[in-house]
């Protein structure tokens, strides 16, 4: 599969030298856009830009970038591909993450060339969608996600699924004294919780169903070759290999032939419970979205998509993006977080002291500041998005003084954030939770400029605070319950575990432990 990739990364080069040798022949050349004196640029090349060295650190992509952005003096760096193609511009300054996600929002787009990368996946859903197709889905999201819905989730969905598979599962595990993948039960957790909360779907969250198992599989291998698409232009190698239906192009056919078939399952099913009285607009996300586009007067999103099959194929996409936001997202954070807690046993005797005090039954996790500052801690050091991004709509300055020209990416590392000196302080490479308290052990937030995890501005994550609900909620109950071991021997913190290339923190092969019940939650 190495040689592959590499073979049409060398017949790519090839393709775009002879195109770039034909234009120069062609027509007169063009100026070059100037780079910047404040943008640090890792090793150009002239004529394939830092191509090779995102070759050679393709493994370590976000290390990369914060090593350059480390040594970058303003914070930013500036780097492109073969002859100044996919010019972006990386910050890990946060006057420029303010400036990106609010102060000049306007300035800045998801743009087309993100949304051909992730067209097959995502299609027209939030995460892609710009203008007033994003501003539609976003006002009718946000309903999902009120007070009201917060504690519908925390004393339904989150306590069904727990109660029913993630604790009976690890139970079992403990009994036989099995060791289990426990990235992978808290993915099918939070593919449980989100299709339930989302969708009004009850899946099974324990493994054994070849149906689940090809959808995950699908959702991974579409998403991994999406995340590296958005991230190189396109090429006529990638048009040839759709053409042909060969390579990366037909996996991800494939794989999003497996996604379609699930979504379009829920879709119909919902349809057919409306249609018998049994849903009604509020039921849930999906509901909403269908209600909005039937509404007699003819809404802006109804006419947005007029056809009953632009309708089905929007839903679809409404489906697919709601599911990317949940299963992987706090999954990868408590994955993280579990490591970070066997890597410093000081910590996870403070954790579990917090959440032994809650007794045995519902936890309210308002009150679980340790917690609390032990999970944004973890996502500091590994957050679940490591690298965002947008496309500048006009040529922009940063505030640390990078030129953004018209096209270009502007991205910001909130991976790399976590891990500057200057923003977090010697031990910024420590897992230190105590830095989030104040002197009444109080937990003290800091400006999302500083800490974007989940972004901020017009496009803040919407679901912040259910995904701390839910991730205090399962870590108080997972950690009251068992004494987690991780199987394989815990590396230092210098050492951590790898994280695979994809949009989501994940980490590479899974976290494999083995849970014992402790002897003060023993029935």
């Amino acid at each position: 599969m190495e040689v592959i990739h590499l073979a049409y990364l060398a017949l790519f080069l090839l393709t775009v030298t002879l195109l770039r040798l034909w234009r120069r022949d062609a027509s007169p050349p063009k100026q070059q856009p100037r780079t910047t004196t404040t943008a640090h640029c890792p090793y150009p090349s002239p004529l394939l830009g830092n191509t090779l060295e995102f070759i050679r650190n393709r493994r370590r992509f976000f290390d990369w970038y914060t090593d350059q952005l480390r040594a970058s003096p303003s914070g930013a760096i500036e780097a492109w591909g073969p002859f100044g193609a996919g010019h972006a511009v990386t910050t890990a300054c946060p006057a420029d993450v303010d400036h990106l996600l609010r102060a000049g929002f306007a300035g800045y787009a998801k743009g087309a060339r993100f949304r051909d990368a992730t067209a097959d996946l995502i299609g027209d859903g939030l995460f892609a969608a710009d203008g007033a197709l994003w501003s539609l889905q976003r006002k009718l999201a946000s309903h999902a996600f009120s007070s009201r819905s917060l504690r519908r989730f925390a004393d339904g969905v989150l306590a069904v699924h727990l109660r029913r598979r993630l604790l009976p599962f690890l139970d079992d595990a403990a009994a036989a004294g099995r060791a289990v993948d426990l990235q992978d039960a808290l993915r099918r957790f939070g593919f449980g919780t989100i299709c339930h909360v989302a969708f009004g779907v009850e899946t099974a969250d324990g493994d054994g169903d070849p149906r689940q198992e090809a959808l995950f599989a699908a959702f991974d291998a579409a998403l991994e070759i999406s995340f590296r698409r958005a991230l190189t232009p396109a090429t006529f190698v990638r048009v040839l290999t759709k053409l042909l239906d060969v390579g990366t192009s037909r996996r991800l056919r494939e794989a999003v032939d497996v996604i379609d078939g699930y979504a379009m399952s829920v879709v119909e099913s919902k349809e057919a419970r409306q249609r018998n009285g049994l849903d009604d607009r509020d039921a849930d996300l999906l509901s909403r979205f269908m209600a909005a586009m039937d509404e007699e007067d003819g809404s802006e999103l109804g006419a947005m998509f007029p056809t009953p099959a632009a309708k089905r194929r929007f839903l679809r996409d409404v489906v697919v993006t709601f599911v990317l936001a949940g299963k992987d997202t706090t999954s990868s954070a408590l994955t993280w977080f579990f490591w970070l807690l066997a890597a410093n046993p000081r910590c996870e005797r403070r954790a579990h002291e917090e959440a032994a005090s809650c007794g045995d039954g519902d936890v309210d996790v308002k009150g679980m500041h340790y917690l609390h500052a032990a999970l944004t801690e973890a996502m500091r050091l590994y957050p679940p998005v490591p690298f965002n991004g947008r496309v500048a709509v006009r040529d922009d300055e940063l505030p640390s003084g990078a030129a953004v020209r018209a096209g270009w990416y502007a991205n910001y590392s909130a991976y790399a954030m976590g891990r500057m000196k200057t923003l977090w302080g010697d031990d910024c490479m420590e897992f230190v939770p105590e830095r989030w308290l104040g002197d009444g052990g109080e937990f003290v937030p800091v400006d999302a400029a500083r800490y974007p995890v989940f972004h901020a501005g017009p496009r803040v994550c919407l679901g912040k605070e259910m995904a701390y609900v839910q991730m205090k909620t399962v870590a108080a109950a997972v950690l009251r319950r068992f004494r987690v071991d991780v199987v394989v021997p815990v590396a230092s913190m210098e050492a951590p575990p790898a994280y695979e290339m994809t949009a989501t923190m994940k980490m590479k092969d899974g976290l494999w432990v083995r849970p014992w019940r402790r002897e003060e939650s023993a029935e």
